[in-house]
């Protein structure tokens, strides 16, 4: 039998909506570890903001920034920055437009203007950690992906560079990335690092941005509480993420009992 990989959505996935690891979450990742399968995260997440999940499953391989990041046994396999150019762009054009936004390396969250209380609040929501306030570092270091914090309705105040994604994961909240990438482009790196065929892959994922990861793996499985829209990317539906779609789905495949 060849390798297998099991790659998880962190928010809404393997998380329940009070952001906790139910019981029968964990109990499923030990099951596959058990039998050699190899357990990944795939979230927008930076590695700040991923440690504390990564930690307590004691993961060694995770594809983080929306793809951007692949990590396989703790060292990097792949790497997508955006340009400083568009960035630059990105930024004045958010300062025109009096929005927030907050650029990622892989290991903090740096802030171009002091935060408003509304983005504090969905920050907040993902329990982010403490914010960096350092207006420049866009223009002299490696960009992996930013959040920009507006409503649907202020989209047309900003420029859309070809390079780049707009995906919207709250109501406020944006993740801006490589247009040419995704985590469906992350995980195809970290699957080839450990010799993992496509079609050995397994994605679970809940949002907009699980929706290429969902298809493009050999069993896409959508988390009950994903929209009809990402759902109908998946080969199968779980149950929601407060009622172990993680353990069910696993269970479903036979890749756990």
């Amino acid at each position: 039998m060849g390798a297998k990989l099991a790659v998880f959505d962190i928010d809404d996935t393997l998380l329940d909506t009070n952001k906790k690891l139910l019981p029968s979450t964990i109990t499923s990742i030990e099951k596959l570890k058990q039998q050699d399968i190899n357990v990944a995260i795939a979230t927008g997440r930076n590695y700040a903001m991923a440690k504390n999940v990564i930690q307590e499953l004691d993961l060694r391989d995770f594809v983080l920034c929306n793809g951007s990041a692949a990590f396989a046994n703790h060292e990097q396999v792949h790497q997508h920055t955006l340009s400083r150019e568009n960035v630059t762009k990105l930024v004045q054009a958010a300062d025109a437009a009096n929005i927030d936004i907050v650029v990622e390396s892989l290991g903090t969250l740096y802030a171009h203007s002091h935060p408003s209380a509304a983005t504090a609040d969905v920050l907040s929501t993902f329990l982010a950690p403490e914010l960096t306030y350092d207006p420049d570092y866009h223009l002299t270091h490696d960009v992996y992906q930013a959040m920009m914090f507006y409503r649907p309705e202020q989209d047309a105040l900003l420029p859309h560079p070809d390079e780049f994604s707009f995906v919207r994961f709250h109501e406020d909240g944006v993740d801006v990335i490589p247009k040419v990438g995704s985590k469906a482009e992350g995980i195809a790196k970290l699957a080839a690092a450990l010799n993992v065929a496509p079609a050995d892959v397994v994605a679970f994922g809940d949002g907009q941005n699980d929706r290429e990861m969902l298809a493009s793996a050999g069993i896409g499985i959508a988390m009950g509480n994903a929209s009809d829209e990402v759902k109908q990317q998946a080969d199968r539906v779980t149950t929601d993420c407060n009622h172990d779609g993680i353990a069910n789905g696993l269970k479903a495949i036979g890749w756990i009992s």
